[in-house]
């Protein structure tokens, strides 16, 4: 789950640079056209699902020119990504299921442009199948730290402590399928930064009683904040947007083939780099 642009406005450290100087000005503009339509934010969610279909059909075509196209309509996408968002904010109607709903399009759309390029391109299945689990792993790490982050510089306490629990909560009321994977999807972030996942079975008797709050005075804050500058800037260079910003270049000037493997080599580089920082640093 994406924290929100409003939520981040006093970070603008940790959003990723591709979004904040191109796709977050490009989708204000198009917000702007339809706040005062009837379309809502889980429509453009499914549009942008339906243009990276098409993006990854005409990249499975092979050609140069059918990259070209397939990925000016990736960069649709990514702003598409921004939109939705911006949207739901203009017009007051966020949710979480339209959070959920956003967050599982864009793995669909991710893993399904993939498989585009690799039935075009139909060798380098090795360096693509690398290309998806590290941008992945990227999308995991950077949702938990820019939740974690943004939340304890403005309301003092760990943002995905308390998303864990208050997702357990929902669930207790709604058993929902969107928000038990949503669930899981948190666990495994958790996994991966603290080295310990809890079933669902499992977290109401061993866990639940354990998640309070820890919260920090505003002085604390303001030096947690200072502290941790350098590690948000060096993580916004570290989210999904990015890669796949490189892999529509790429594509627009034809060197997807060539360049994908030193691409995917920078990217498991600097994801470890960011890891080994991260662990230093907190």
């Amino acid at each position: 789950m994406n924290v929100s642009t409003d939520q981040v406005s006093s970070v603008e450290e940790i959003i990723e640079p591709v979004n904040r100087y191109l796709h977050n000005p490009l989708a204000a503009g198009f917000v702007q056209l339809l706040k005062g339509t009837s379309v809502t934010p889980n429509q453009v969610t499914y549009f942008s699902v339906f243009v990276g279909l098409v993006s990854a059909y005409t990249f499975s075509i092979g050609t140069l020119q059918a990259f070209f196209f397939a990925g000016i309509l990736l960069e649709i996408v990514l702003i598409l990504d921004c939109v939705d968002g911006q949207l739901a904010r203009a017009k007051g109607c966020s949710s979480d299921l339209g959070r959920l709903l956003d967050g599982i399009a864009g793995y669909v759309i991710y893993l399904s442009v993939l498989t585009g390029i690799m039935i075009g391109i139909d060798k380098e299945h090795i360096s693509l199948v690398v290309f998806g689990l590290i941008t992945i792993m990227r999308g995991i790490a950077y949702d938990y730290c820019k939740l974690t982050i943004i939340t304890t510089i403005q309301k003092g306490y760990d943002g995905s402590v308390k998303e864990i629990l208050d997702t357990y909560l929902k669930i207790s009321k709604n058993n929902s399928t969107l928000l038990k994977i949503y669930y899981y999807y948190l666990q495994l972030q958790r996994l991966i930064f603290c080295g310990y996942f809890t079933s669902l079975g499992k977290f109401v008797g061993s866990e639940k009683g354990n998640y309070n709050d820890c919260f920090l005075s505003s002085t604390e804050r303001k030096n947690y904040q200072k502290k941790i500058r350098p590690l948000m800037v060096a993580w916004s260079w570290n989210g999904v947007d990015l890669p796949l910003f490189t892999l529509v270049l790429m594509s627009l000037f034809g060197v997807v083939e060539s360049w994908l493997f030193p691409l995917v080599c920078f990217l498991v580089l600097q994801f470890i780099f960011i890891m080994v920082y991260h662990r230093t640093q907190t």
